[in-house]
């Protein structure tokens, strides 16, 4: 792994990013190329979603990168399972309830590191309700760009966790025939790209 990789890793000491070590500052998710998306047990099968508008942004301590802070923001409302009758469900009370609740937060607490792998601890809250959460997931590369507006530093992360989404207050409990129409667990996958662009010299 090159002295940037090296340098990257360690200062993501609380994220699902990382950032230099000597190139500080506030780096952000890039919207273009991030996702989240969910699956979920319906009857026998499966429904898979994303959310289409999330950001975040990643503030770096360079004294001491692992007091650095990470915050990951999904706008509820941007919920997309390619139907647009569940959709307005998935807003409802029943579950999200966009109206109130408009945005799902997850803040990064701790990590740890084994090769490009990881696993961090991390605060998710949906509808105000916070519980802690562990992701597993890998770094999958860094480079340094320049699309014409000067060089920018680039870090890609993808994780994964699973819910119970009944502890986030999403209770929605219908039953046919004896079978829950919704599964309790829900797995969540999260691609991000950061980036960050020195000011210039």
């Amino acid at each position: 792994m090159s002295l940037m990789a090296r340098s990257l890793r360690s200062a993501a000491a609380l994220a699902l990013a990382a950032v230099p070590a000597l190139a500080a500052d506030t780096y952000t998710v890039d919207k273009a190329h991030s996702e989240a998306s969910f699956q979920v047990r319906h009857f026998v099968s499966k429904v898979r979603g994303r959310f289409t508008d999330l950001g975040g942004t990643i503030q770096v301590d360079k004294a001491s990168p692992e007091k650095s802070t990470v915050e990951f923001t999904i706008k509820t409302a941007s919920i997309d399972t390619a139907n647009a009758q569940r959709d307005t469900h998935l807003k409802s009370d029943d579950f999200f309830n966009a109206a109130q609740f408009p945005q799902l937060k997850l803040v990064t607490k701790a990590i740890t590191w084994q090769g490009n792998k990881f696993t961090a601890k991390a605060d998710l809250t949906i509808r105000d309700i916070t519980k802690s959460v562990t992701l597993k997931g890998e770094l999958l590369g860094v480079h340094t760009v320049n699309f014409g507006q000067g060089p920018t530093q680039r870090a890609g992360y993808e994780a994964t966790t699973k819910i119970s989404r009944k502890e986030f207050g999403l209770k929605y409990a219908a039953v046919t025939e004896g079978l829950a129409i919704v599964g309790d667990e829900i797995l969540i996958e999260l691609a991000a790209e950061i980036g960050y662009t020195p000011p210039a010299s």
